[in-house]
């Protein structure tokens, strides 16, 4: 499991830090090696995230930490800056996108995406077979319109679902906070729903190469 990053001590100033990745009292960036990206931005270890809320953390972290600021500093100073602001940017990609924000969530439980999930989602099989047979099709003819207009159709209809399953998904985050999103159960279903999400990104990334997009 990731470690968490806890309430502590500037050691610049010996003011407290809260869970910031620059101290409130004299602003110098803290040591984010041991922090997750929710603590890198002062946010609850939780699932849903305010898109408001994490903007601006976010603005405020980084200018906090940003190395222009700190450039005539010592050199630990320095040091620090160019790690919190990495660790500030790492933690605003990541969180933003419901998707990436909830396989970040498992690597926090110990359940990364990767671990015994090398299967297509039984959901998708079918789905999989079929697009992949039509590729095989338009790469044996890649001049017929009818089977590029057919795949390009397939193209779509990925494009589309993916939306419907990550909008799905942040649905699902805020039912689950509320019962506990660290259960065993939900960290199942968390996995199961980001695996097919998964899969259905390599087949559309499968679609756009036989496309050449």
């Amino acid at each position: 499991m990731l470690a968490v990053h806890r309430d502590g001590e500037c050691w610049h100033c010996t003011g407290r830090t809260g869970l910031s990745a620059a101290c409130p009292s004299c602003s110098a960036p803290q040591p984010v090696g041991d922090a997750d990206l929710f603590a890198v931005l002062g946010l609850p270890r939780r699932l849903t995230v305010g898109r408001d809320d994490l903007e601006r953390r976010y603005l405020d972290a980084s200018r906090a930490v940003h190395p222009d600021r700190h450039q005539t500093a010592d050199a630990r100073m320095r040091e620090l800056s160019l790690t919190a602001s990495a660790a500030v940017n790492r933690a605003y990609r990541t969180l933003r996108d419901p998707v990436e924000r909830g396989r970040y969530w498992l690597e926090l439980h110990d359940e990364p995406l990767a671990r015994d999930n090398n299967c297509v989602p039984p959901a998708l099989a079918e789905l999989v077979f079929e697009t992949q047979e039509a590729l095989e099709e338009l790469r044996g003819a890649p001049k017929d319109p009818a089977l590029r207009r057919s795949v390009e159709g397939i193209h779509t209809s990925l494009d589309e679902r993916l939306q419907g399953l990550a909008h799905d998904l942040e649905e699902h985050y805020t039912a689950w906070d509320a019962a506990d999103a660290t259960t065993p159960s939900v960290l199942a279903d968390l996995k199961r729903r980001l695996s097919e999400i998964a899969y259905l990104g390599t087949l559309a990334d499968d679609v756009d190469e036989t496309l050449g997009v």
